[in-house]
Order: structure tokens, then sequence, then C-alpha cells
């Protein structure tokens, strides 16, 4: 269905949002067909593209199954629409960045390979291989996501934050990027008041109980 678009490199880097947009139209879609085929409403797609929202891995994975591109090319890190799967393997197997997210999040959410299969549906095998041997596939990076309850950007070694923002963050996010420079600014100020202010009554708090153990030891 997306011939067109898999047989050349899309001229700039786009946002998720973008790409979405793109998808829709190249497919000959209204938001509302688009919806239905994901099960998702109209208001709902129109959130993705203006930026407003962003899809979950889940719906990601989807969309990049129905159209056959690359996750890359539909959060807009790359231009090119069809697979690499040579190159793409080889750049996650390079330097074990991938492996070492994959196996710190397992320790601090306490969960071992055995739990994790059971959870996944995947083999031991499989998940033993994860970065080592074998590239995981799309599939396959969700299920595990989902166990560890992080995002497919820390697996792939994209992020340092293990926890995906919430809606909430997404949200606040979006509105500072949409805002001009001068008011992005008074927001950083204002938010770097209120830390000095929170610090300051914790201090003044921290004193405060401190006087009464002062004034019983006599000093």
């Amino acid at each position: 269905m997306f011939n067109k678009v898999q047989q050349e490199e899309v001229s700039a880097v786009a946002s998720i949002s973008d790409r979405i947009k793109m998808l829709r139209t190249t497919a000959g879609m209204t938001q509302e067909q688009f919806g239905e085929l994901f099960g998702i409403v109209k208001s709902t797609v129109s959130l993705y593209e203006s930026g407003k929202s962003c899809p979950n891995d889940q719906m990601k994975l989807r969309i990049c199954e129905h159209f056959n591109i690359p996750l890359d090319f539909l959060i807009g890190i790359s231009n090119v629409a069809e697979y690499q799967a040579g190159e793409f393997n080889r750049g996650i197997l390079s330097d074990g960045t991938c492996r070492s997210a994959f196996l710190d999040l397992m320790e601090i959410r306490k969960i071992t390979l055995e739990q994790m299969s059971e959870t996944t549906g995947l083999d031991i095998a499989v998940l033993e291989n994860w970065f080592v041997k074998e590239v995981p596939s799309l599939q396959q990076l969700v299920l595990v996501a989902d166990c560890l309850r992080t995002s497919i950007d820390y697996l792939l070694g994209r992020t340092y934050t293990p926890t995906p923002p919430s809606e909430e963050d997404l949200e606040v996010l979006s509105y500072y990027h949409q805002i001009g420079k001068m008011d992005q600014r008074w927001v950083m100020g204002q938010m770097a008041d209120i830390i000095k202010k929170r610090e300051a009554e914790a201090e003044s708090i921290v004193a405060a109980a401190d006087i009464p153990a002062r004034k019983v030891s006599g000093k």
C-alpha cells in the first residue's frame, strides 16, 4: 500500500505527527477512516497529527506493520521508509548499549528471564540472545517493554530514562514547544523560582525541627 514512499527517501526528517499525516494522506484516507482502521476515534487521529498526543508503543507497532515501514521512519529519526535490516542489526549489536539497557532494567524491576518468558510468551533462548546474536522484532520489543514498564526507545539505547513520560507530561512538553522563545524563557524562570522556594522551605523546616533539639541539649 505504501510502495510509493518505500521507493524513495523523504526529503527531510519529520516528527511522528508529520509521518502519521503523510501515511494517512498518501493512502488516501480521511482521519475517520484512519481511526477506524486502528480502532481509535477521529479526534485521537487529529491529536496525533497536531502533535498534541503521541501513540503508545502498541499503536506505533500496528501502524508500522500496516504500512510496512521501520519504526525509525515513523518516529522521525530516519528518512528511509524501507527496511534496511542488515545495517540496522549491525548498528544495534555494535557496542552493547542496548543489551546493557535490557539487563540493567531487568535488575531494577527485579524480573528474571524465566518470569519475562512467562509474561511475554517469548522463549528464554530468544531473550538470552537479545542484542547479542539477534536483534528483536518490533513485536518482541513491545512485549518486553510492556513487561519491564519502559519504552522501546530505552531498550534501544536512545534514551537514558527507563520510565516513559505520562500523557500529562507529553501534553506539557507539547505545549512548551508550541510557545515562543520568550515565553519558554519565562516558564523556565518560573520553574527555577519555584524550585528555589521549595528548597528554602525545606531548609526552614529542617532548621525549625533542629531548634527544640538544641534547647534540650542546652546549646
